[in-house]
């Protein structure tokens, strides 16, 4: 089995790098990690605790990174491997070009970014350049290959594979989890709590949710907004801050990080995720989890949403639609649709695409 060398940038936490991990290496691949900007993270700790080699890369400047660049080269050389997959921005620039210096054959990066609402120049080079440096790109929904065939990449290049799941572990919660979970986020038991899973970027769409939940208070005064993911730095966060102002004390929450995310969905209600076109997310890991979690939930097709999401399993809305998004909460607090036929079809449907055991299969035969 081939040698292979993950190369993965700015990741703290991330359960499916610890599930391919393990997989990868009982299913016989040498598999060892360069990890950039993430020397003190879980995955780091993680990965360590079970005995993977692990390499790591300090990157700031990453048009200015030839230093990693050549200590990432000589990591390469000195391991040999016969594969290199990079993922995520800086792990794509330095992997991909440290990669080729090293004469590794195979050179892959799974596209993890859709398509922006505004697209810098350089931005353009930086996937012009994965794009050429790359022999195999990894598309995880059918919207990024047809992405990608836009920017003039070969359709001989691309493969589909969707992000695998631990979906019998997100259909078997942990009742002591649960309760440390509502008890931490919702100890006065408000009803319906909202959540939102969502970073503070305006493609998100939590702008539209917000006015939504407004008008939902009015029918149900002892609802609760959480907002996982919250942040104060990222691109969208003053108008997120101010529009949250609005609503009275109490019938929201903000919240950083929750690193239990297979137990977190039973905290909600009613769960809304609606970004605002169908190309803006590249993936959205967040639909497949609440349907295998088995929450009720409102949704726009958006990435991977477009290959599975439809009115027998999910609330759909349209774009940039708080009105939408009122109604569908409405109609998921009056059982419009049977909740037992949405649990049983959207578990259905994930499990039967999303499995971890697809997702390494389909690894392995580009690794081979």
């Amino acid at each position: 089995m081939a040698k292979v060398v993950y190369i993965v940038s700015n990741i703290d936490k991330a359960v499916f790098f610890e599930h391919t991990a393990l997989m990868l290496r009982d299913a016989g691949v040498d598999l060892s990690f360069i990890l950039i900007n993430s020397s003190d993270g879980y995955l780091a700790t993680f990965l360590r605790a079970n005995g993977f080699t692990v390499h790591f890369l300090e990157v700031d400047k990453l048009l200015f990174s030839w230093r990693q660049i050549i200590a990432c080269t000589k990591i390469l050389r000195d391991i040999k491997p016969q594969v290199v997959h990079c993922h995520l921005s800086a792990a794509n620039y330095v992997g991909l070009i440290s990669a080729r210096l090293a004469g590794v054959p195979i050179r892959i990066y799974t596209r993890h970014a859709g398509k922006p609402l505004v697209t810098s120049s350089k931005e353009s080079i930086l996937d012009r350049l994965q794009n050429a440096l790359a022999t195999h790109i990894v598309a995880i929904t059918e919207s990024i290959k047809q992405l990608l065939l836009s920017e003039g990449v070969k359709e001989s290049k691309i493969t589909i594979v969707h992000h695998g799941f631990d979906i019998s572990r997100m259909m078997k919660p942990d009742a002591d989890e649960i309760k440390r979970i509502k008890q931490q986020y919702n100890p006065d038991n408000k009803y319906p709590v909202v959540g939102v899973i969502a970073r503070w970027m305006q493609w998100k769409g939590i702008q539209y949710i917000i006015p939504a939940f407004a008008k939902l208070l009015k029918d149900y005064p002892d609802a609760k907004l959480c907002l996982f993911n919250a942040s104060d730095n990222a691109d969208y966060s003053p108008e997120i801050s101010e529009m949250l102002q609005a609503l009275p004390a109490g019938s929201y929450q903000r919240v950083g990080f929750e690193k239990n995310i297979y137990d977190l969905y039973h905290l909600f209600d009613i769960y809304v995720h609606v970004p605002v076109n169908p190309y803006c997310e590249a993936f959205g890991q967040t639909y497949v989890e609440a349907l295998a979690a088995g929450v009720p939930s409102i949704f726009t097709l958006s990435g991977v949403a477009r290959e599975f999401i439809t009115e027998d399993n999910a609330y759909i809305v349209d774009f940039e639609n708080s009105e939408a998004i009122y109604e569908k909460m409405k109609a998921i607090l009056a059982k419009q649709k049977d909740p037992e036929m949405l649990f049983k079809n959207g578990q259905e449907v994930v499990s039967k695409i999303f499995s971890l055991e697809l997702y390494i299969s389909s690894l392995l035969s580009i690794y081979r």
